[in-house]
């Protein structure tokens, strides 16, 4: 210890103040009194000398000491030489530190340091001197007073550098014949070394301080120094006696110096004598004080052992509690069923080696905790067999079963011969163990598993399938024995449907027996129905649950199975690397028991196909009964084969459209879910020895399943369109029948809603087609039937309904059954248009005929009188005479079709592009100018005297109804006015008459004034 103190005084020799203000390790003590250090000194100086040859200084040294505690005050010496170092070379790293700052405190960067700097100053001053170059040659370049001024002070840092490399030669050169670590060097930038030169420092450490910041850094240099000397007052005063002590030891020990120096030689030997006498004596004291010490202090220090003892079985009890407290946590966590926390609770007392541990309790911790570890693998299996188990309960049971069977494999191998079986079920499961002697044994539905002769997960998957085939069973017994018991007239409590009253005579009971009878044989089939779409709904609701629980444990049961064989190929290259001999015998046993082993492929194959096969038949059966007509795919009997005929019958009919619809929707929500699981199932396939997926065709199991599911699918909702547009035709046809009304609306939003129901639009294409077809035809039915014993009025309105329909709601209706079959129904809008069409094309041509047949009877010459040859000749014609009657009658006949027309079909247009106004005007037209033709023609004999009149009348209806008349109408006009014509009186020998005079343009403007009312009716 005193060298080690030696050792710090030397390095600290440079720092004054660090050596005095740091506390002495051989100080005493707050509290503690001079008379301790007195009674330390006596110890010293009574005790016997130690291994090193030296007085001893410590109770431990002394012979009174026993020999643990001389070995613990050696330990105690080694930690404290051990905590020496450590501050030692703490503060070293410190005073290198301090040595590497800038002293200055201008560079406060963290990655300056001072001694690199000092270390190659010779490559710093060669730069310095070329940047002190280039500094000048720049300031030189710019030539101004300023730059003067930089440049005489470059000049003088240079110089100064020079002078210091000059020195440097010179001394080489006198000390060429010295040794090469003789030779000086350059001058030092560290403030602690003689060599210490400040220009230098200046030079290379703060060239381009500032002369603020170097005053400022003097300013701090010097109140670090005054601080110094206040810190050295301040140690004076607070340590003056111990100066004073010391000062007067000193004094002391150099007098008695100088008085032995003056005794001669010959007293040495008597002196010797008397220490040596006196040294015998005081051992002798020393021995006697140590026996009576041992004899007052041996209860005391008994009682030390035992506290000792004590306080040492504590901390071991602390130190393994944790391990000690594991029994009670896992029976905790067992009661939480927090089984994830049982095994890592496990796992920690499997540190205690059974085999080599002495301790009894930590044998009896374990032995406790592989009970409760028992308890939570069967409360484990039990789950594990539960059918209201969730998924995500099952897979953390699997996981937690497998890491408890992995920790349970050393403690199985060892109790072989015993089992421990417990048929006792928690509130946390439901499932049954069967009463065997081999634990976990579990019966379901007659069919006996196992759960330790399997992996966890593989064991789950069997009781789980096993389960869903069980489940599968009940609901088509349940559904047979609900169908029967409505059929015998009992209710779904069991009670019967026939009941009685008394005190009511025979006939009152024999006529509401019979009245009661007839509403049972009503109720029963709808109540079978009912039962049917019940079966369906929960049939569906069974697979939609099960599936995806089944497909969760099944590809965890791929994830163990692969993992299985992984560990089983490696283990297998390993013993043959290792022996190849003796490993082939059991290569091939664990290839043959992974074999045997079912996989997860297997399991879904033989167990969950046939039973979701069975459950989907039922499916279909109760909700199709029967198949579509003209299907190639036949629906199979799941119940009811030894039923009444009656029964059976009801349950072979489809279902009505109400419960059809429903029964549609359970089906295509069954349909999803089996082709999502279908899809889940690539990843479930069988393994190869090496844990991969065989490379061959994959089939999946459920691809029967979710085929036969298409099937239904695809059937009952062909079975939909044709409830809907036969009632959409039926509501259609009393709209068309009762109101005249096209519905294409009704027809547009039935397949709208059909475009929501079906999921298999595509494969509905025809019916979707044919049931438009029907519909539209209703409606035209309907419509035929409306107009009949009715006027023009609902002909008419007929043919606008049929126009309307043509133009607007076929066009939609067409567009939305397109998006629905996805562009299957091509020939969709030639049907539809063919059927409304005809119709309309026939009540159109019925309006013409009546339109013709009105004219004809309005379109009449009526009395033609004859005037005298003088009353011809001398007559002018005269402004006031009214217009002709038959020309006004022929007018108006026209006009009153127009507006007719005009009110019924407004500005419509058919298929042709001609308005339904044109097509009726024309037709009036040509009846009224073919009329009168025909008529002028008959009777020429009597309107020869007044041919030219007519001839100006038959003028003034062609240029009036020229755009309306046909062909055919204008040559018969045409050819009659020129009869008229060459019939006149003028005409005759000149073949001039009134009408191709002057006089005949008076009388055609007299007549487009009269008639001018009638030709802005015929306008636009």
């Amino acid at each position: 210890d005193d060298d080690d103190d030696d050792d710090e005084d030397d390095d600290d020799g440079d720092d004054v103040l660090g050596v005095f203000g740091k506390k002495s390790k051989a100080s005493p003590k707050k509290g503690e009194s001079s008379n301790n250090n007195a009674v330390g000194d006596l110890a010293d100086g009574i005790s016997g000398a130690t291994s090193s040859g030296d007085k001893p200084t410590r109770w431990i040294e002394t012979i009174g000491a026993s020999e643990k505690e001389r070995a613990a005050g050696a330990i105690f010496l080694d930690e404290e030489r051990e905590k020496a170092t450590a501050e030692r070379k703490k503060a070293d790293l410190e005073k290198q530190r301090a040595f590497g700052r800038d002293p200055l405190g201008i560079h406060n960067a963290t990655h300056f340091d001072l001694q690199e700097i000092d270390n190659n100053r010779d490559h710093f001053i060669q730069q310095t001197l070329n940047e002190i170059e280039n500094d000048i040659e720049i300031e030189l370049s710019v030539a101004n007073e300023s730059g003067v001024e930089t440049v005489n002070w470059l000049e003088a840092q240079r110089q100064a550098l020079l002078t210091i490399i000059d020195a440097k030669k010179k001394s080489d050169k006198d000390e060429e014949g010295a040794e090469s670590k003789d030779s000086p060097s350059l001058p030092s930038i560290l403030p602690t070394s003689p060599d210490f030169d400040p220009i230098l420092f200046l030079t290379l450490v703060h060239r381009n301080a500032s002369y603020r910041e170097l005053q400022d850094s003097t300013s701090r240099l010097s109140r670090k120094t005054d601080n110094q000397v206040e810190r050295l007052q301040n140690l004076v005063r607070d340590n003056f006696a111990l100066f004073i002590r010391c000062s007067e030891g000193i004094d002391v020990f150099a007098e008695q110096s100088g008085s032995r120096n003056r005794n001669s030689r010959s007293e040495y030997s008597s002196d010797n004598a008397q220490l040596d006498n006196r040294f015998g004596k005081l051992d002798n004291i020393a021995e006697s004080c140590t026996e009576q010490a041992r004899k007052s202090f041996k209860p005391l220090l008994d009682n030390t052992n035992e506290v000792r003892k004590v306080q040492s079985a504590l901390a071991v009890l602390q130190r393994v509690a944790p391990l000690l407290q594991v029994p009670s946590l896992m029976r905790q966590h067992i009661e939480n069923a927090n089984f994830s926390s049982v095994v890592k609770a496990y796992r920690k007392v499997l540190v205690i080696d059974k085999n080599h541990c002495d301790v009894d309790l930590l044998q009896y911790v374990r032995a406790k905790a592989g009970e409760a570890a028992q308890d939570a693998r069967q409360d484990l299996e039990l789950i594990l067999a539960d059918e209201t188990s969730s998924g995500n309960s099952l897979l953390d049971a699997i996981r937690d079963l497998g890491e408890l069977l992995e920790l349970l494999e050393e403690e199985e191998e060892n109790k072989s011969g015993t089992s421990v079986n417990k048929n006792v079920t928690t509130p946390r499961s439901s499932g049954h163990a069967s009463n065997v002697l081999k634990g976990g044994t579990f019966t379901i539905d007659r069919h006996v598993i196992c759960v330790r002769d399997y992996p966890p997960a593989l064991s789950c998957l069997f009781l789980q399938t096993t389960h869903f085939r069980s489940l599968v069973d009940k609901a088509i017994a349940s559904a047979e024995t609900t169908c029967e018991r409505i059929f015998r007239g009992e209710g779904l409590d069991n009670t019967s449907n026939h009941s009685g009253t008394g005190g009511t005579s025979s006939s009152e009971v024999s006529s509401a027996g019979a009245s009661s009878q007839r509403s049972r044989d009503k109720r029963w089939k709808f109540e079978v129905l009912e039962a049917r779409v019940d079966a369906t709904k929960s049939a569906v609701a069974l697979a939609k649950n099960w599936l995806p629980r089944l497909l969760q444990i099944g590809l965890a049961t791929q994830e163990a199975e692969k993992r299985r064989m992984a560990r089983q190929h490696r283990r297998q290259k390993m013993s043959a690397l290792s022996a190849p001999t003796s490993s082939s015998s059991t290569g091939e046993s664990d290839s043959h028991a992974g074999k045997n082993m079912m996989s997860a492929h297997d399991v879904f194959k033989s167990i969950v196909n046939p039973a979701l096969t069975r459950l989907v038949e039922h499916i279909a059966f109760c909700s199709l009964g029967c198949a579509n007509q003209g299907s190639k795919i036949r629906i199979s009997s799941t119940f009811g084969k030894g039923s009444a005929d009656r029964l059976r019958a009801i349950l072979k009919s489809p279902l009505p459209p109400t419960q059809t619809g429903k029964s549609a929707s359970d089906l295509a929500e069954l349909a999803e879910a089996i082709q999502e699981s279908n899809e889940s199932m690539l990843t479930i396939r069988s393994l190869s020895e090496d844990g991969e997926g065989t490379k061959i065709a994959y089939h999946s199991p459920l691809e029967m399943c979710s085929q036969l599911t298409d099937d239904a699918v695809i059937m009952i909702e062909q079975r939909v369109c044709i409830y809907s547009f036969d009632a959409c035709s039926r509501k259609c046809s009393i709209s068309a029948s009762g109101s005249g009304v096209f519905d294409g609306d009704l027809l547009l939003q039935c397949v709208q809603k059909l475009s929501d129901d079906l999921t298999r639009s595509e494969e509905c294409s025809k019916e979707i087609e044919k049931g438009c077809f029907m519909v539209s035809q209703k409606c035209c039915e309907g419509l035929a039937g409306y107009v009949k014993d009715r006027s023009d009025a609902a002909r008419l309105r007929v043919v606008a309904e049929c126009a309307n329909a043509l133009n607007t709601t076929i066009v939609d209706v067409v567009r939305e059954v397109s998006y629905l079959t996805n562009g299957q129904s091509e020939s969709l809008e030639s049907n539809l248009s063919s059927v409304i069409s005809v119709l309309e094309r026939d009540m159109f041509d019925v309006f013409l005929k009546s339109v013709k047949r009105n004219v004809s009877a309005c379109a009449r010459l009526g009395l033609i009188e004859n005037p005298s040859t003088h009353e011809q000749q001398q007559k002018i014609p005269d402004e006031s005479v009214p217009f002709p009657p038959y020309l006004a009658a022929s007018f108006l006949t026209i006009v009153r079709c127009r507006a007719q027309v005009e009110r019924a079909l407004r500005d419509l247009s058919r298929t042709e592009g001609t308005t339904y106004q044109f097509l009726a005007l024309q037709t009036a037209s040509d009846g009224v100018v073919e009329n009168i033709c025909l008529e002028l023609k008959s009777k020429l004999n009597h309107v020869r005297p007044q041919a030219d009149v007519f001839s100006i009348h038959l003028q003034f209806l062609i240029s009036t109804l020229k755009k309306y008349l046909s062909d055919e109408v204008l040559s018969l006009a045409s050819d009659t006015r020129r009869m008229l014509l060459s019939a006149s009186t003028g005409g005759r020998g000149t073949g001039k008459g009134m009408g191709n005079g002057p006089e005949g343009l008076t009388a055609v403007e007299n007549l487009e004034r009269l008639g001018r009312v009638y030709v802005m009716c015929l306008g636009e």
